[in-house]
């Protein structure tokens, strides 16, 4: 009698382990390729994984079946479909190992694919766009200033006893305005205008000392240019007589409003000082400028008009009737970003050799402000 032999057992412990070896190495395959991020697949890929998963699958039988035809060349007499149902089990398991694999693959494949792109977006994501730098075609400031168009109303020149310092100023700058002289009609012609080729003015002087009538309408006008992107540098004493009127918006604007009446203050009273001395205005391009050198070229009892601040204003003293006042007490002001300069003391009330320089200093200034606003690097 031959010894029993357990051929069920034998066969399949074996099969068992092996399975259970390649769904492990499978499953780990597939751990590992994950994405960390979703990535989707395109149909094309889609349809590449299945047909080389169905060739896996085919080369997987001819080879089990070899295998098994080495392995067991007889089937059990016991159990004669014992082999064949070992072989279709393997072939199951060994499809789903292979399924697995090919699904692993098709990400692997994708993952390679989308990792330029996907590094692309996450480096847009982290560095926020930064705004365009708009191109500024302006050439350097000194260059520009020299061409810079300037409308200069000065009602001096009807007084052939003194010089014109505004003038002085310009043209020890090498400027060369637009000069109506005082001629109101010419000068309400050019405001209108809107500045060569309707592109607005540069910088608008409008000097009144000589207790002429620009009020009214011209301060309409100038506000107008202020709106279209003008610098402006008003000279008006007579506040107190027509600031309620049409130049009430441009004091509202620049944050200032008429305080009092400058007037019988002995000529050894009608020293100026400086406030808030850094300003570029004190510095820029004269030095060293002080108002200390009053004279009595206008013999009147009104020297002028006095401003303050506006509560939360944002415009700066430049030139006060008091030493100690900070807010108040003002006779020039600048504000709007330096584009809005206004002196309420008369010109020819102090030396030439310091209000010339101080002119120059304000068109200096207003210009900046202007060619800034144009789109300059200052």
């Amino acid at each position: 009698m031959k010894p029993h032999v357990d051929h069920h057992k034998w066969t399949t412990l074996p099969l068992g382990i092996i399975l259970a070896g390649v769904l492990f190495v499978a499953l780990v395959g597939l751990a590992c390729a994950m994405p960390t991020g979703g990535a989707d697949t395109s149909g094309t890929q889609v349809a590449l994984d299945v047909q080389s998963t169905q060739l896996a699958i085919k080369q997987t039988e001819v080879a089990a079946g070899d295998q098994n035809q080495v392995d067991q060349p007889q089937q059990s007499e016991d159990d004669p479909g014992l082999g064949l149902e070992a072989t279709k089990a393997a072939l199951e398991a060994t499809q789903i190992a292979l399924d697995i694999q090919a699904t692993t693959n098709a990400i692997q494949l994708t993952q390679v694919a989308q990792a330029p792109e996907n590094n692309q977006n996450q480096s847009q994501e982290q560095q926020p766009a930064q705004p365009a730098q708009p191109a500024s075609n302006l050439p350097d400031f000194d260059t520009w200033m020299r061409s810079a168009s300037i409308l200069l109303f000065e009602d001096m020149a009807a007084d052939f006893s003194v010089y014109r310092f505004i003038s002085l100023a310009l043209e020890g700058m090498s400027l060369q305005p637009t000069d109506v002289r005082d001629a109101l009609g010419i000068y309400k012609q050019q405001l209108l205008s809107g500045g060569p080729g309707g592109q607005g003015w540069d910088l608008i002087i409008s000097g009144k000392e000589l207790r002429t009538a620009v009020q009214g309408e011209f301060y309409v006008y100038l506000n107008d240019s202020l709106n279209l992107g003008s610098s402006v540098i008003i000279e008006e004493w007579d506040m107190d007589g027509i600031g309620a009127g049409k130049l009430s918006t441009i004091l509202s604007r620049c944050g200032v409003e008429f305080h009092r009446d400058w007037f019988d203050e002995p000529i050894d009273e009608q020293l100026l000082y400086a406030i808030n001395g850094t300003h570029p205005i004190h510095h820029f391009p004269n030095e060293g400028i002080s108002l200390t050198n009053p004279n009595d070229y206008w013999d009147w009892t009104d020297q002028g008009d006095l401003m303050r601040l506006v509560p939360g204003s944002k415009a700066q003293l430049l030139w006060g009737a008091r030493t100690n006042v900070k807010d108040a007490y003002g006779t020039a002001v600048v504000c709007l970003d330096g584009q809005l300069i206004i002196q309420t003391y008369s010109t020819h009330s102090y030396g030439q050799d310091r209000i010339v320089r101080m002119w120059q200093n304000y068109i200096y200034n207003a210009l900046k402000a202007r060619y800034i606003y144009l789109g300059g690097t200052p």
